[in-house]
């Protein structure tokens, strides 16, 4: 055999090498790829076995007729002179339970989405009614809850009972929804608080307001009336007899004044940009708000001061709510006795009222 020239020797040594790798690549592959495993034979006498799809969990509906079986834990927040407020909660239903309260002693503790305070728990309480916007100074006593965003040392959507007097409250901004089941409260009422939110809000929470009214329930509202402003201003610069805007600013001084006496401007700017007040309401503007909550029109009525569009069974619980009385455990506490205010009159003149009643079908 004739000798390899240089470079069919060098082609050579390549080849044989690339051979030789190539020999212990596929060894190596083939040890470590599994054959697939034999099908069993199917038997056709047997159903076929399909895999279930993983569940979603659906969300907490808010009609669950039965309680948690775990009770409610009371827990004490805020604890000042020797009370606390006591919230009652149950710890699979609690945010942030590991989160400190702030320097300023608000509560970083929240509900979770989607868990409620039952029907059957509200009923155990003796509540039937929840008043919305009453601020810290104005919590009513027996049947009611009392709602506020101002609580912020309570956590966020529990029920809890007043350091002060041992009424109940709860933390909740109104424009969000409500941490109830459905048809759960008799009446929901709301005096000078509609103001302090945006037509988009307040129709938010005329939605979850009327959403957790029994049947034949009551949505009782009362505003600062635009109309009854603006008729005072244009009457008072037309020289008409007009004593409304003075009247007012007897009652309320205005602030950031300029008087007295007091400009009409001054007043009617006054209920506009002053108190945290960001829309200004006339009927037409708060009926257009339960529209776009879904509210039939025909649920939506004007009212007045103790209307006799009301329930009589609700006049005479906002009567019962102004006696000190009807606090619950109040003796002995820091605030005693203190009263509930409903349907102020100090504040009819200026008011606009309406009723939403939630029909029977």
């Amino acid at each position: 055999m004739s000798p390899l020239r240089p470079r069919s020797r060098r082609r050579f040594w390549t080849l044989s090498c690339l051979f030789a790798f190539g020999i212990v690549l596929l060894s190596r592959v083939g040890s470590s790829v599994a054959l697939p495993a034999p099908v069993p034979a199917v038997d056709a006498a047997a159903p076929a076995q399909v895999e279930a799809p993983a569940q979603v969990e659906a969300p907490t509906p808010r009609t669950a007729a039965a309680a948690p079986a775990v009770p409610a834990e009371r827990r004490d927040y805020y604890c000042q002179h020797g009370a606390c407020n006591t919230c009652l909660v149950r710890p699979s239903h609690l945010l942030g339970a590991d989160k400190k309260p702030l320097p300023d002693g608000s509560s970083l503790h929240a509900r979770k989405n989607g868990t409620v305070v039952t029907r059957a728990e509200l009923a155990e309480l003796g509540i039937t009614y929840l008043q919305v916007g009453g601020d810290w100074w104005n919590k009513c006593g027996d049947g009611w809850l009392n709602a506020d965003a101002v609580f912020t040392r309570l956590p966020d959507r529990f029920v809890c009972e007043d350091w002060r007097t041992g009424r109940y409250i709860m933390r909740q901004d109104a424009g969000h929804g409500w941490p109830f089941e459905d048809a759960s409260f008799d009446a929901v009422y709301s005096e000078h608080m509609f103001e302090h939110m945006l037509p988009m809000d307040g129709a938010a929470f005329l939605r979850e307001s009327y959403r957790i009214l029994k049947p034949g329930g009551v949505l009782r509202v009362t505003t600062p009336d635009l109309e009854k402003y603006l008729n005072g201003y244009v009457n008072r610069k037309a020289g008409r007899d007009d004593s409304f805007l003075a009247d007012h600013a007897a009652r309320f001084p205005p602030m950031g004044k300029l008087g007295p006496p007091f400009s009409a401007a001054t007043v009617v700017n006054n209920i506009f940009r002053n108190y945290e007040h960001r829309w200004v309401y006339d009927y037409e503007e708060l009926a257009l708000c339960a529209k776009k909550a879904g509210i039939p029109d025909a649920a939506v009525r004007r009212s007045s001061r103790m209307g006799a569009d009301l329930p009589a069974g609700l006049r005479d619980a906002f009567k019962a709510a102004e006696r000190p009385a009807t606090a619950r455990r109040q003796a002995g506490k820091r605030e005693n006795p203190t009263q509930c205010w409903l349907e102020q009159e100090v504040r009819e003149r200026e008011s606009l009222y309406v009723t939403i009643i939630k029909p029977l079908v």
